[in-house]
C-alpha cells in the first residue's frame, strides 16, 4: 500500500449526536475542495448485535464508542480549525 501521509484521528462529540456530525463533515466535504482532499473518511465504531423481539431474531447496531467520531485525515494548517469548530463537537 502506498504511504499517503493520512493518520486516524478522534473527534469527540456530544454523546447522541455522532451521525449528526458525521453528516456535518459529509457535507462540508462537498462544499470545500481542500477539506476534500485532507480528510480520506469518516466512520461512526459501531456493532451489530442480534436480540429476541416477539420471538423473532432482530439485528440491530449500537454505538461502541459513544461520543466519538473517527476521522482518517492529513490534519495542517486550517484542517484541525475547520473540524474542531463544527456543531456538536467538543
Amino acid at each position: 500500500m502506498a504511504e499517503s501521509g493520512m493518520k486516524w484521528y478522534v473527534l469527540r462529540a456530544v454523546s447522541g449526536k455522532e451521525a449528526k456530525v458525521k453528516e456535518y463533515i459529509d457535507a462540508a466535504l462537498k462544499h470545500d475542495a481542500n477539506l476534500a482532499a485532507n480528510i480520506n473518511q469518516v466512520l461512526l465504531p459501531t456493532e451489530k448485535y442480534a436480540m429476541l423481539r416477539n420471538g423473532k431474531r432482530v439485528v440491530k447496531e449500537k454505538l461502541y464508542l459513544p461520543g466519538y467520531v473517527l476521522i482518517e485525515a492529513d490534519l495542517h494548517g486550517e484542517i484541525a480549525h475547520d473540524l474542531r469548530f463544527m456543531p456538536n463537537v467538543l
